[in-house]
């Protein structure tokens, strides 16, 4: 006990947390705790262990058992919860801080410095990652199930660890979660817990994410299996794969509820993962104004910090995305995107993005092997990552192998099948290159491409080499002829000498007139 804290200021706190309506503990649990803080102030620490507490505290007798009866772990755990809400709200002022450390029952007294802490700041405040918690998983106490409850978080942890834009904390319970569990996890936004149950015949798995905030659920999801008849180091690994996709990949569960949460209040400051879901909303948009709300983040996002390589990437694949809308030439951006790319790969060279636009910059100057290298490395970041394996595949398609491009995108639809419709182009070009122009303008003739240039072009060629005349001209008028000529644009980008032909010859019908 340290010195600068005597008997009775310790005493005092004791007093006020179990006095306090935020100590929301029963009357047990309140006895649990007067009882150890008393022992310890006595000199009587040592006697504080698990079947001395059943005994004294909890009524048990002289054949308890520990491995049947886990009331004392299962109080200890209730008590926990109850000393960290309380100092989350009333008591996040107090001077003394007691707690009680997970592995043993001995009170610690300490200073508080909850007021002194730099806080990570929360996804509510505008600035940092979003912060998702694990809870242990409760449910039935079979050995099979057991199993499951201990290893699937362990699974589901690293695959969404694996998303190197959310922040991924585990282990905060001993004992199984309940549904109050969202407010005992300090600093998390979301707070996910689920449970084993054993039928004898079946196990059935059941996972929630909450909103920490107010504890609505926002996602949930039910697996009934047969644990004797399966390999249950791959069920476990598959099944948290496709969960964590469906949390934290683009246009997942955190990321649709964080861009509602951001544009539904004004936030002070802006940070990169602000940009990032600008940029994932672009990707689906397509449009100038999208365009220009996220560079406008990433911009704000690198003066805030300068050493954060995602925002710097942001920047960079803007300024291609401006090419790719027609908005700037390529001579324009190219020094000043290269300069964001190489910078961000510098700083964060695990970053999925970063690697991305480093990729592109590197074809655009002629480095296919270091694009091969990058690309790969892009994708071995996070193998969960959809969107990028898409805009990767994509990207492959248009200046090196349509083939391999397909396949990536194909890859990427079957991880996230909630992508945008242009991925839709990269796999008719497939069908192209075999020469099946009808299939090929048949899957892109509900496709709006917004304001992409490029995206109208191969649309435009794709329904002139069909024959479908009219259709290829309603494409092509939404190319801005008035700004870059055919040869400018086409010039610009590093496409294939494939594909830059099947635009050529696609569209060479009104190439004289109005191109």
């Amino acid at each position: 006990m340290p010195e600068k804290f005597d008997k009775a200021n310790i005493l005092k706190q004791l007093e006020r947390i179990v006095t306090s309506e935020d100590f929301d503990g029963s009357a047990r649990t309140k006895s649990f705790l007067e009882h150890l803080v008393h022992r310890e102030l006595e000199g009587r620490g040592d006697e504080l262990r698990g079947t001395a507490l059943a005994m004294d505290v909890f009524g048990r007798g002289a054949d308890f058992d520990p491995n049947v009866d886990p009331i004392v772990r299962i109080e200890a755990v209730k008590l926990r919860k109850a000393l960290d809400y309380y100092y989350l709200t009333s008591g996040a002022n107090d001077l003394v801080s007691i707690a009680i450390p997970k592995g043993q029952y001995r009170p610690q007294f300490e200073k508080n410095f909850a007021k002194e802490k730099t806080q990570g700041k929360s996804l509510v405040d505008g600035a940092g990652w979003p912060i998702l918690g694990i809870c242990a998983f409760s449910g039935s106490d079979t050995i099979r199930a057991r199993f499951f409850r201990d290893g699937f978080p362990e699974e589901l942890g690293l695959e969404l660890a694996r998303f190197a834009h959310i922040r991924v904390l585990t282990g905060y319970d001993d004992a199984p979660s309940d549904d109050t569990s969202a407010h005992f996890i300090p600093h998390c936004d979301y707070v996910l817990d689920g449970s084993v149950r054993d039928a004898q015949s079946s196990l059935r798995l059941i996972m929630q994410l909450k909103r920490a905030s107010d504890g609505s659920i926002l996602w949930s999801d039910r697996r009934d299996f047969d644990p004797d008849n399966m390999d249950c180091f791959d069920f476990q690994e598959q099944v948290a794969k496709k969960c964590a996709v469906k949390i934290a990949d683009a246009y997942g569960v955190v990321a649709t509820d964080a861009l509602e949460r951001f544009t539904s209040r004004a936030t002070s400051g802006q940070s990169a993962y602000q940009a990032l879901l600008a940029f994932h909303a672009h990707l689906r948009t397509s449009r100038s104004g999208s365009l220009q709300q996220m560079m406008n983040l990433a911009r704000n996002a690198t003066e805030n910090n300068d050493s954060g390589g995602l925002a710097h990437a942001l920047v960079a694949l803007g300024y291609v995305e401006e090419v790719a809308l027609g908005q700037k030439r390529l001579s324009a951006v190219l020094e000043q995107g290269k300069a964001h790319a190489e910078k961000a790969v510098a700083l964060e060279p695990q970053c999925q993005e970063a690697l991305f636009a480093a990729a592109i910059y590197a074809q655009m100057a002629g480095d296919s092997p270091r694009f091969e290298r990058l690309i790969g490395a892009a994708i071995q970041a996070n193998p969960n990552g959809a969107l990028l394996i898409a805009l990767a595949g994509a990207w492959l398609a248009l200046v090196s192998d349509t083939k391999l491009g397909g396949q990536m995108v194909r890859q990427a639809l079957d991880i996230n099948p909630l992508l945008p419709i242009w991925t839709n182009i990269t796999l008719c070009l497939e069908d192209v290159e075999n020469g099946d122009y009808a299939s090929a303008s048949e899957k892109v003739r509900l496709i709006d491409a917004r304001e992409h240039a490029g995206d109208w072009l191969l649309i435009a060629a794709i329904h002139g080499l069909a024959g479908e005349a009219e259709l290829a001209d309603d494409a092509l008028s939404n190319f801005p002829s008035d700004q870059f000529t055919l040869d400018e644009y086409l010039s610009d980008l590093p496409y294939a000498a494939g594909v830059v032909d099947l635009i050529r010859r696609g569209t060479k019908h009104l190439a004289s007139d109005e191109m």
